[in-house]
């Protein structure tokens, strides 16, 4: 589904042969211990600006975190198709999720250790976001930061925000960690605003179910960005969904037209 298709799934297997009691071999001393990658969520970001034109670029911008994140061997992150299914009686309520208590209720119900919230307060003349990584556990923020930048260097935003997030979790990436989620951005780069908000748009359609609306919006976004995975793995979802719908409606109408012919017949 959409985005999701980034992240892998890990499976563990285990077995026992025999009834009799056997010495265990001890696994061979590693040189460095083994570290669990962290469980992040990123929230939707809460729209501040005044202006409901912005209401759809939260979602546009967690996920485009979501994506270049996964590229972070360190962190295990919750797919937005997952994010999205939790988390939507609450998106149809406007919660707040940048509020610390908000932030950590989704996290429990995600089962997410970390939560990334933030809130977008202004757009003009420069955007600015305020961040917040909350400790699930403990409900302790455990960084706050705010990125601004131009609308015409979106890039250089999402460049930020990845950056404050790894270093808010405390994670030390090596030069290859930094260079892997570096071409992840460059795959996904997106450089102005305004096709940030015509996506986060075609989202939060998708999102309802209205999947021809959807791509209707996404064609400006696939002219200005024609290169961007993020681009294409949701145009290409956002069609699917599209036809698909669209080839059941039909079904639906033929089978509606035989019905009616049925009853036809069984009149006397």
């Amino acid at each position: 589904m959409l985005l999701h298709s980034l992240l892998a799934l890990a499976a563990l297997t285990a077995a026992e042969t025999t009834h009799v009691r056997r010495p265990v071999p001890r696994p061979a001393a590693s040189s460095a211990a083994t570290v669990e990658p962290k469980t992040l969520a990123v929230l939707y970001f809460d729209n501040r600006t005044g202006s409901t034109d912005y209401d759809a670029l939260g979602k546009g911008i967690a996920a485009m975190m979501i994506t270049d994140l996964a590229a972070v061997d360190e962190l295990q992150v919750v797919e937005r198709e997952h994010l999205q299914e939790v988390l939507k009686e609450q998106d149809q309520q406007r919660t707040s999720y940048f509020d610390p208590a908000s932030a950590v209720r989704a996290g429990k119900l995600l089962g997410a250790q970390y939560i990334l919230a933030g809130q977008i307060t202004a757009v003009r003349p420069s955007i600015r976001i305020d961040t917040r990584v909350v400790d699930v556990e403990s409900s302790r923020i455990v960084k706050t930061a705010q990125v601004t930048g131009d609308e015409e260097k979106f890039f250089e935003l999402q460049r930020k925000l990845a950056k404050n997030l790894v270093s808010g979790l405390a994670i030390a990436m090596s030069p290859e960690g930094e260079q892997k989620l570096e071409e992840q951005q460059q795959s996904n780069r997106i450089s102005r605003l305004g096709t940030m908000v015509a996506l986060s748009q075609a989202i939060s359609l998708f999102d309802r179910g209205e999947y021809g609306d959807a791509v209707f919006k996404m064609a400006p976004v696939v002219r200005a960005e024609p290169k961007s995975l993020i681009v294409q793995l949701t145009y290409e979802e956002m069609k699917r969904r599209a036809e698909g719908k669209a080839k059941q409606q039909a079904r639906e109408k033929t089978k509606e037209k035989v019905r009616q012919g049925i009853r036809g017949l069984l009149k006397p």
